[in-house]
């Protein structure tokens, strides 16, 4: 393959730095629409603290002495012993 160079810059040429600033592209602030954000505020400001179902269904389970399942419980412990017998095997 065979790479031709094309252009007009010399090996001397140097890049010259520009020292006039540039202007803020961000609008003023008087000049910004936040018409959705009183939308957005009033919408946060109805959402419920919490959810009563979800609530209620946590307690019960809570409350449940059969939950989680021992099968559970057994399959996550042996998952444990599993990941700690790994790096402590040594």
């Amino acid at each position: 393959m065979d790479i031709q160079r094309t252009g007009t810059l010399d090996s001397t040429s140097k890049v010259q730095r520009s020292t006039t600033r540039r202007e803020a592209t961000a609008p003023a602030l008087n000049d910004q629409d936040f018409s959705q954000t009183d939308a957005l505020r009033g919408a946060l400001d109805n959402l419920p603290s919490s959810r009563p179902d979800k609530v209620r269904n946590a307690k019960d389970l809570a409350n449940n002495v059969d939950y989680p399942p021992t099968k559970t419980i057994r399959q996550l412990s042996d998952l444990l012993a599993v990941k700690m017998k790994g790096p402590m095997a040594l």
